[in-house]
């Protein structure tokens, strides 16, 4: 990127964040329609038609002579059919979409919990669909860039890919999952990956609970401000996602330039009270993206139409009553914390491959012993209940459990 491109590309960033409007502007006249189409499987054609129809009902994207970020979501390098990161296919419709939209540029990539420089979305076949496709894969640890939240709660400033710099347009590729600690990943959560490898896991040491994690990644969508998501959900993952859950036949593809409406439609279709999810509550009393969910507009089918009753879900937490919480002593509440779920070894399926240790912020993971002794011990005083350890584990070794009474 030569200097005046880049010098450009920084002004343009610091005029669209610091406008004095912004939060007017995103009350008043964000775009609210969020279209959902019918798409059954990842036949190519099948995916680019269903994509470009969703974009057309949703209002349309201008990305003619532009650079275009497309951002994926890669949990871990796992292959397309465990469902753990946005289909290749899908991908390659997308990045054929912006092509023959007149995108002057396109760049493509993500960072897992654990990447190392170089990293090339080999197995999951994102790599290569980029190759394929002529695009550009961009490796998120090669530069970075601070990027400032002035209207952030939480956070002042995050420090991400330089990728999301040198973009015009920045879109959101999420996989439609749920998640152990957020209960949903989509549109909006998958923006975390703009932030470089590890560094992702200092942030669940500084925001442990639910609320206050949820809190930042709307800093984080505030300061980004991303334009545009496609999400994929002909698979989605149900049960323990966002890695160790099951692949689910969900037949949908969802399109919208407000991140927050695609969220909690998709909430909608998986049967979760869109309301009640963490990051969407948080967005919605700061009312960036929208006033209130009824404000939300379907000119294909609604939430309704496609709704899954059946969806495996991760149980909300039975007490999330702030005033319970403030009326509690604080040895009760310690005691019913000590009883929440929390990750366990399944040492039969463990390979002891060290992911889980490496992935831990909180230095709660540890590998012990010598040989067939080997094995990951977890020191539950200092666990935040974080779940990345269950997130990165390419062996499913790692359960969500409650603790027993006894035992």
């Amino acid at each position: 990127m030569s200097g005046d491109k880049k010098q450009s590309s920084v002004i343009r960033q610091q005029t669209k964040l610091f406008s004095s409007d912004y939060l007017y502007y995103s009350n008043s006249k964000m775009n609210k329609k969020v279209a959902i189409e019918r798409c059954t499987s990842y036949d190519p054609d099948l995916l680019y038609t269903a994509l470009k129809r969703a974009v057309e009902l949703a209002g349309g994207l201008d990305v003619a002579g532009k650079t275009v970020l497309l951002k994926p979501n890669i949990v871990y390098d796992a292959p397309p059919e465990k469902a753990v990161c946005t289909h290749p296919a899908f991908l390659e419709a997308a990045i054929r979409l912006m092509r023959e939209m007149g995108a002057r540029r396109i760049l493509v990539g993500d960072s897992p919990g654990l990447q190392t420089p170089g990293f090339s979305g080999k197995v999951c076949g994102l790599g290569e669909a980029t190759r394929n496709s002529a695009a550009e894969w961009i490796d998120f640890t090669r530069e970075k860039f601070d990027l400032p939240c002035p209207a952030g709660k939480a956070v002042k400033k995050f420090t991400i890919t330089h990728a999301a710099q040198e973009a015009d347009v920045i879109i959101s590729l999420p996989k439609l999952k749920t998640h152990q600690l957020m209960y949903f990943t989509g549109a909006m959560k998958n923006l975390f990956g703009l932030i470089p490898s590890v560094a992702k896991s200092t942030f669940h040491v500084r925001f442990p609970n639910r609320r206050a994690f949820a809190s930042m990644i709307v800093d984080l969508n505030l300061a980004v401000q991303a334009d545009y998501a496609l999400m994929d959900a002909v698979t989605g993952m149900e049960g323990p996602g966002p890695a160790g859950g099951d692949p689910r036949h969900i037949g949908l593809v969802l399109a919208s330039s407000n991140l927050l409406a695609m969220d909690v439609a998709a909430c909608d279709i998986i049967g979760y009270p869109p309301e009640e999810i963490p990051v969407n509550q948080d967005a919605l009393e700061r009312g960036a993206w929208l006033s209130s969910i009824g404000e939300i507009e379907y000119p294909g089918l609604s939430p309704k139409d496609a709704q899954i009753p059946d969806y495996v879900k991760i149980p909300f937490k039975k007490s999330g009553n702030q005033l319970v919480d403030f009326i509690l002593p604080r040895p009760l509440r310690a005691l019913r914390e000590s009883f929440a779920p929390r990750p366990h070894i399944n040492h039969g399926g463990c390979v002891r491959c060290g992911d889980c240790v490496r992935i831990c912020a909180s230095r709660a993971m540890s590998l012990s012993g010598e040989g067939k002794d080997r094995r990951v011990d977890i020191d539950y005083s200092r666990c935040i209940r974080c779940f990345c350890c269950h997130e990165v584990c390419p062996k499913k070794a790692i359960d969500i459990k409650k603790r027993k009474l006894l035992g």
